[in-house]
């Protein structure tokens, strides 16, 4: 089976979040289990250093009676042997971000979508090479299933009217959505703008145009593949949702278990045993306080965050119920992370008034982030909802024990101490409410004071198995069953 993944980023070439970091795992595990698996992204100003082979011929396409080239470099995934094509355009994509920059995203997105999308049917063309599958990631190759399926109908070329598309919705939140005229830049037949297709309430919207035309869609947990049907979850998408319902799937993401290996990383001043724990832990947790500036109470649980500060993560529920619960409970905090303003300056007001408590860095630094899962005790994620969620799995990988709400691939991924004791590997709350907040902290701490259930909880997220072989057998069900549609 040919596989060609479309993506906007690719981990570690040029990523701006967990889309990456999925894009470019997966397809290691794919290939481990014979099939032939290769990448389509654009060539993003953040990686045009790297070396690659420059192909030809280049693809030409035209769009709206402009003409635009696009040169092929061909490099190789990090520690395999698996083809990235990198689709090189200066004017479209040698830009300072992926998506946007300062002055917010590029209006001209929706051109840079449909020239990525359309671009990966014409790759056969200068590699020699047609997928069996197009497997597109979010909203930026939602055009691609439409242009195969215009393809398909057009009796163009007997190879990609075999192939199918299989969408991956990441995160249900970003859709792209653009002014209804834009769809005429796309080239597509007006007969594909309409309520089935790309309209969305009087704009084009190309993610429901994916989902209308894909073949078989996929999300990133079982839970979450189940909310987004629902109209508190669907962000408006619910009814295409409901309506494409028998060919969607819930795929629980997985993580690299040896870039994510707390006996093996770099990162730690102390290696993490998970055999035998609790030294590694307690000389990280010591290590950590001196590194934030805390004062080392190892008796007191230590609560840890990595985390965007946006609304999404409900950090600030955390932010509101922290003063009472640091004033009336003996706890520390270790926070890292950057956004919207408001949640940054809320927390740092908190480690202003509680500094032998809380600290505080805003930004983001992956060492950092790694000492704070080998570190803390308990790693707290309040979201609102998560698709899937990747930082509960390094946490548990590195000893420290999720407090998360109980939605999308938290619930899939944590088991709470009151529901299975034996098999438990974190605490859940349901409601995203102070009351909520502080009655599952008050669980954490009084768990942190009964030794051995502790130690077993924590065990059992060390040892249990994220590993991308489980999602790379259920992804190679969806392409046969894409195939047999």
């Amino acid at each position: 089976m040919k596989v060609l993944f479309i993506s906007p980023e690719v981990g570690p070439i040029v990523r701006a979040g967990g889309l990456g970091d999925v894009v470019g795992a997966l397809p290691l595990a794919l290939k481990q289990m014979g099939i032939d698996v290769r990448i389509l992204c654009p060539l993003h100003r953040e990686c045009k250093n790297i070396k690659g082979i420059e192909l030809s011929p280049p693809i030409r396409l035209k769009f709206s009676s402009k003409s635009y080239s696009l040169k092929i470099r061909e490099v190789k995934l990090e520690q395999s042997e698996i083809p990235v094509y990198l689709l090189e355009n200066k004017f479209l994509f040698d830009r300072p971000g992926i998506y946007s920059d300062k002055n917010g995203n590029y209006p001209d997105n929706p051109l840079r979508c449909f020239i990525l999308s359309k671009s990966a049917l014409y790759l056969e063309n200068v590699i020699g090479w047609s997928p069996d599958i197009f497997h597109c990631h979010d909203w930026m190759t939602g055009p691609l299933p439409a242009y195969l399926n215009e393809l398909n109908k057009s009796k163009k070329g007997e190879k990609a009217a075999r192939a199918k598309s299989v969408l991956t919705i990441h995160n249900l939140e970003h859709q792209g959505s653009f002014p209804e005229e834009v769809f005429s830049i796309s080239g597509l037949p007006k007969s594909f703008y309409g309520i089935d297709g790309f309209n969305h309430y009087g704009a084009m919207n190309l993610l429901k145009g994916s989902i209308q035309h894909a073949h078989k869609i996929t999300t990133v947990s079982p839970t979450y593949a189940e909310e987004i049907r629902t109209q508190e979850y669907g962000e408006s998408l619910e009814t295409s949702l409901q309506y494409r319902g028998a060919d969607l799937i819930g795929i629980l993401n997985g993580i690299d278990e040896n870039n994510w290996n707390p006996k093996t990383d770099s990162s730690l001043n102390y290696k993490i045993n998970s055999a035998n724990p609790q030294k590694g832990k307690k000389s990280n947790k010591v290590s950590l306080l001196k590194e934030m500036g805390l004062p080392n109470e190892n008796k007191v649980p230590l609560f840890g965050v990595v985390s965007r500060l946006y609304h999404q993560k409900g950090l600030d529920i955390l932010a509101k119920s922290l003063p009472e619960l640091l004033t009336k409970n003996n706890f520390q905090v270790v926070l890292l992370g950057n956004g919207h303003p408001t949640q940054e300056n809320s927390f740092r007001e908190l480690a202003n008034k509680f500094p032998k408590k809380i600290s505080v860095h805003i930004g983001f630094d992956d060492g950092l982030a790694r000492r704070i899962f080998a570190g803390s005790d308990f790693f707290i994620m309040p979201s609102r909802f998560e698709p899937c969620g990747l930082a509960q799995q390094y946490a548990m990988k590195y000893g420290s024990i999720p407090v998360a709400r109980k939605t999308g691939g938290l619930a899939d991924t944590i088991i709470d101490v009151n529901i299975q004791k034996d098999r438990a590997n974190g605490l859940l709350f349901e409601q995203i409410s102070s009351n909520a907040m502080n009655e599952v902290i008050h669980r954490a701490i009084k768990l942190f004071q009964m030794t051995e259930l502790f130690e077993k909880i924590r065990n059992n997220g060390m040892n249990s198995n994220f590993s991308w072989d489980i999602a790379a057998q259920k992804y190679g069900k969806v392409y046969e069953w894409a195939l047999n549609s």
